[in-house]
């Protein structure tokens, strides 16, 4: 893997792609594919070394570490208490596809048929996005309908046998929410056992899966702790970037493209740091206007999520792997042969539900975990219970980023506004008694002993809103701050192409119209493979419909 610090940064190179996450990644290798093309990749974060990276029970040494995560956090958000939200973000090669829980889900059909009606996006419907889900995919189930069986990015269903996982999907159809044994397939609504990007029992991040593959075509030059302070924009055109790396400043020329890769807090700081955003916005900033884009920054969106736990009163638990004996030993298994607990990403189970009928598509997402955790002096602690993150997936919530000033190197203001709506409040309610309903089946009432939290005090709705508002956070998935559509606040068009510059794009989590219902790593690395065929001038691949079961049926 070439480095500027070993290998000097060329004057020029054909496409620039800034950031190595989960779209990066992809676009690093479709373009440096072709041997005729010159392809650089910035990345601000480190290399994917810590082993906590690779180790799927390790995301929880990873997913704050500040060497790899930005450590973003919002402004005050004032219907949840004040509080300034944590926004962890990958700062690393694989981008927060190196972090993440590792759950690998699409969302519903639906989502992307709602951006083609709604935003005027006919080629992203999900007809015409499956077929690059399938592209990326190496699921073990093989190729089908749904699923592709030789892509890059391997896709595995848990290694875990805890026979609490079972139990909890067991409870869907008890509770008359139904289950699905694959929720990116025929069903993809109900309680199941998430399929999850790992593979051999490691971690496949996009790095893994799309950048070591292609770190030794020579026409390939990926180089980290490398902080993209602006594009400098000429004549309409997008010409070069500003690079600071190893303490020095460098002018690179992109002679075709500079794709923008850094995700939906840092590629829309990076276009207004640039120039291009809100025109009246960037010149208090004391920024040279290039395009006024005025949707830059705007339609922020995230999941909204919550946690809940439960003691059980069995020792089916996860809580025997805080044994210090116990925990040294399952390390070095998963050294020698990459099995046992550490090869599980805990979070194998969950559902995609919705909680009132007339909904088009699920409107709550539960990740179940057969352990309870808490943190003590940035500890994690495991006690003997389980926990459910309950997650609003449609919210109203709109929020949006600003600079904080010039400096590339200074995080923006981030603000969400959430539970601003008597909907959003209502449905994260319904969501937190639903829970209480799966647990309360029969088939899982032996494993169930006392509520933690919220506790039984928590027995009216006004009761559950005030948890909700005090505790609630992100589910980690913020998006759609340089949204695809054709209106005016649109930022980029169908192909990802920035509006008012040439030879610029932004492939990644920023670009979705509106939020899908799930985690979002499946579709970024999907829209980078649809992307990448898009800048190389290949034929989109032709769209397929398989049939789903979209079941109307649900729990009051």
């Amino acid at each position: 893997m070439s480095n500027a610090s070993k290998h000097p940064l060329r004057q020029s190179y054909d496409y620039i792609v800034v950031g190595a996450g989960s779209a990066g990644c992809v676009i690093a290798n479709r373009l440096s594919d072709d041997a005729n093309v010159k392809v650089l990749v910035l990345e601000a974060g480190v290399r994917d070394r810590n082993l906590f990276i690779h180790m799927p029970a390790g995301v929880y040494k990873v997913w704050n570490d500040p060497k790899l995560n930005w450590n973003y956090a919002s402004a005050p958000e004032a219907e949840m208490d004040g509080r300034e939200i944590p926004v962890p973000r990958g700062k690393v090669l694989g981008g927060s596809s190196s972090i993440n829980s590792m759950v690998y889900l699409r969302g519903h059909p639906s989502d992307y048929d709602r951006w083609a009606s709604e935003f005027g996006l006919p080629e992203w419907d999900y007809a015409h996005c499956l077929p690059y889900f399938k592209k990326a995919e190496r699921n073990e189930r093989g190729e089908n309908p749904w699923h592709g069986g030789s892509g890059p990015l391997g896709v595995s269903k848990g290694s875990s046998a805890s026979i609490l996982y079972d139990a909890f999907v067991a409870a869907g159809d008890e509770a008359g929410i139904g289950t699905s044994d694959d929720l990116n397939g025929y069903k993809p609504e109900g309680l199941g056992h998430y399929d999850s990007t790992k593979w051999n029992g490691r971690r496949c991040s996009a790095a893994v899966a799309y950048l070591h593959p292609a770190a030794t075509r020579p026409n390939l030059t990926i180089v980290t702790e490398a902080l993209v302070e602006k594009v400098v924009i000429e004549a309409g055109r997008a010409r070069s970037i500003v690079v600071r790396h190893g303490g020095g400043q460098y002018v690179v020329r992109a002679d075709r493209e500079i794709v923008l890769s850094g995700g939906a807090i840092n590629s829309p700081q990076l276009l207004m740091l640039s120039g291009v955003g809100p025109a009246d916005s960037l010149r208090r900033t004391g920024i040279e206007v290039h395009a006024d884009v005025p949707g830059v920054g705007q339609n922020l969106q995230d999941h909204i999520d919550l946690v809940m736990q439960w003691s059980c009163p069995k020792a089916v638990t996860l809580k025997h792997l805080a044994n210090p004996l116990i925990k040294a030993f399952v390390g070095a298994r998963w050294l020698l042969n990459r099995s046992g607990p550490v090869a599980s990403n805990i979070w194998e189970a969950g559902g995609l539900v919705r909680t009132e009928g007339g909904l088009p598509a699920p409107n709550i997402q539960y990740h179940f975990a057969p352990v309870a955790m808490r943190y003590v002096d940035n500890a994690i602690r495991l006690e003997q219970g389980f926990q459910m993150h309950v997650s609003q997936l449609r919210q109203d919530a709109r929020g949006h980023i600003e600079l904080a000033g010039t400096d590339p190197s200074r995080p923006p203001h981030i603000v969400f506004n959430f539970l601003q709506t008597e909907k959003d409040k209502r449905e994260l309610v319904d969501g937190v008694l639903m829970a209480r309903h799966i647990v309360n089946q029969s088939v899982f009432r032996e494993f169930l002993g006392k509520e933690l939290r919220p506790g039984p005090s928590a027995n009216t709705r006004q009761d559950i809103l005030r948890f909700v508002q005090s505790v609630s956070e992100t589910e980690f998935h913020p998006s759609c701050s340089c949204r695809m559509g054709t209106d005016d606040l649109a930022v980029v068009d169908t192909d990802l192409k920035v509006r008012g510059v040439d030879g610029l794009r932004v492939v990644d989590a920023s670009a979705m119209p509106n939020v899908i219902s799930s985690n979002l790593n499946a579709t970024v690395i999907m829209m980078a493979e649809k992307a990448a065929d898009s800048i190389r001038g290949n034929p989109a691949l032709k769209p397929e419909r398989p049939l789903f079961f979209f079941d109307e049926k649900h729990v009051a």
